[in-house]
């Protein structure tokens, strides 16, 4: 950390009381060390946000997922009463570590054209289990006496995209970002105390806030509806 040298004014927008040289040693030690914390994590955020951020428009592939396995497990007659009931069935049987979610287009049940006539298809359960590298898909005919799984791998792409929305993510996962985000806040914080005028004028630290607000409204608010 480079050091900061303080000039007649001291830091700006820091407190006289805190001009104190042991106090500003203090503020660039917090900017340091929480720094250090989440260097790493801040490299997976970035890079992962700007895929997050850029997929839609610039088209960016983040590849689909390939199938590795299938099954056909046995279920005993009227055990699944209805798609919760297999997504909670699934879980314990097949010892996932995460829970059911419905799938984003519901499957079966819907007419489809064959044969040049639009024929009811049978109606068919389905619940998705996302893990940061994996999904699982289960389901079940009612009265069929299996239920059919099947286990697809996702690309490395994929994989970071999920770990920065905590896709089948425990509570400590959580629990961790949260401390990444707390040293983000004590990064900006401290970083915002510890600007000096040697780095430009209160008028230009001013503009600089005012023209960082006005580009994100301008960007936001066309689309809030």
């Amino acid at each position: 950390m480079k050091h900061v040298r303080l000039n007649q004014s001291g830091l700006l927008f820091v407190p006289r009381p805190m001009q104190r040289a042991r106090a500003v040693q203090w503020l660039k030690r917090v900017h340091a060390w929480t720094g250090f914390w989440g260097a790493l994590i801040f490299l997976l955020l970035g890079a992962s946000g700007f895929l997050l951020n850029h997929r839609s428009v610039l088209k960016i592939d983040t590849g689909e997922a390939v199938e590795v396995s299938a099954i056909e497990v046995p279920v005993p007659a009227g055990r699944i009463a209805d798609a919760d009931g297999l997504g909670a069935w699934a879980k314990s049987e097949l010892d996932l570590p995460v829970d059911a979610k419905p799938p984003r287009e519901p499957a079966g049940g819907a007419p489809k054209s064959f044969l040049g006539r639009e024929r009811p298809e049978a109606e068919k359960w389905t619940r998705v289990f996302t893990m940061p590298d994996a999904r699982v898909t289960v389901e079940h005919v009612p009265g069929a006496p299996f239920v059919s799984a099947r286990t697809e791998a996702v690309g490395a792409l994929s994989f970071l995209k999920n770990m920065h929305m905590g896709t089948g993510l425990g509570v400590l996962w959580i629990l961790f970002i949260d401390t990444i985000a707390g040293a983000l806040v004590a990064m900006s914080l401290t970083g915002f105390l510890l600007w000096s005028r040697l780095h430009g004028s209160r008028l230009l630290a001013g503009g600089i806030v005012l023209a960082s607000l006005s580009l994100a409204l301008s960007a936001a608010v066309p689309f809030l509806s």
